[in-house]
């Protein structure tokens, strides 16, 4: 069955269809994400809020046969069946049904052997067991019209003795498929009417009730430790409220800042259009001044590349000129007359070096 959370909490809800219990309106609006919170995947704190009140509920099973009316995702099945408790949970979900199945196929065989799942109108049921030990009816109650004969028919699914334990969301918590708000009174009344209260205990924004199923219920609703109980409920919750308060307020404050510095004037347009011209105009500079390091640069390689091509052409001129020399003397070597030349300089450069010794 539905879960009570606040309003950050009601985003991560999927709408579903609205089905009837025993001819009574039961809006199954919302599909519980009870496992994904129990083991932390809704954050943190809420896990922690989920943990306390799940493991509360498990803690206080009584003997070996369970049955969980709307069971939602089956994480209180699972966790008892672990204990080798046998487990029947039913939900008028049938997505939340595929859900716990899913996650029941995910445990032991010995597990999915204890703990069996079904879609089921708790009210029009006629094949649910009359001899449990114990029945879970966890946020469950604040959803039925008629209180009184939802509770006459849990009572006939318990063993005599049995156990019958109650969760319901503490105080206002309008939500669109709740009928009622439960504090004390209201809850102990009903419960009281069929069953005897044993002890109420209060988990943050949730209210516990372990009751018995017997003939006789003598038990005195408004004790001392009873309201005792109830003013640290709302001690506990008014706390929690007062530091969502002073967090929210903090938030408010930083989000005035903020929107007062945004509002505040800022330079005039004149001034912001001669920044923005000076800015350009020391950038066209900028621009220039490359411009004319540019050409400087391209006439120094013009001229560089000048004296390149010009000591390129004396090369030129000298390499022709030894060719022709070369060529000249080669010419005489093959003649008769050059060749008597030749030996002539010969002979002349070798008397002149020894004219100098």
């Amino acid at each position: 069955m539905c879960k009570n959370y606040n309003q950050r909490e009601l985003k991560i809800r999927h709408c579903h269809n609205t089905q009837l219990i025993g001819g009574v309106s039961l809006s199954k609006l919302i599909i519980d994400r009870v496992n994904e919170a129990y083991y932390g995947a809704l954050g943190t704190d809420f896990s922690k809020k989920t943990r306390e009140r799940i493991n509360w509920i498990v803690t206080h099973v009584q003997g070996s046969k369970v049955l969980d009316i709307g069971c939602s995702q089956g994480i209180n099945a699972i966790l008892l069946g672990r204990e080798g408790k046998k487990v029947d949970g039913i939900d008028i979900s049938h997505d939340s049904i595929e859900y716990a199945k899913t996650e029941l196929g995910k445990e032991h065989p010995s597990v999915q052997a204890a703990v069996s799942f079904k879609v089921s109108n708790f009210m029009t049921d006629h094949d649910i067991d009359t001899d449990y030990d114990t029945i879970l009816l966890t946020e469950v109650l604040e959803h039925i019209s008629d209180p009184d004969s939802f509770l006459k028919k849990t009572l006939s699914h318990l063993k005599p003795g049995g156990r019958l334990i109650v969760t319901v969301p503490f105080g206002i918590n309008d939500f669109i498929d709740h009928k009622r708000t439960y504090y004390y009174s209201l809850l102990a009344e009903q419960l009281g009417a069929h069953f005897k209260v044993e002890s109420f205990e209060y988990l943050g924004r949730w209210t516990g009730v372990i009751c018995t199923a017997v003939q006789e219920n003598n038990q005195t609703f408004y004790t001392a430790e009873n309201t005792k109980k109830l003013e640290q409920g709302f001690y506990s919750l008014e706390r929690e409220y007062t530091q969502r308060i002073g967090t929210l307020a903090g938030q408010v404050s930083k989000l005035e800042k903020q929107i007062k510095e945004f509002q505040q004037p800022k330079e005039s347009p004149d001034k912001l259009y001669e920044e923005l011209k000076a800015q350009i105009a020391q950038k066209d500079e900028y621009i220039r001044q490359l411009q004319i390091e540019t050409v400087e640069l391209l006439n120094r390689e013009e001229d560089a590349l000048k004296a390149a091509l010009a000591a390129t052409g004396k090369i030129e001129d000298a390499n022709k000129k030894a060719a022709n020399i070369e060529h000249r003397y080669n010419v005489l070597r093959k003649s008769r007359f050059g060749r008597v030349q030749l030996k002539y300089w010969a002979l002349k450069k070798k008397l002149a070096g020894r004219g100098k010794k």
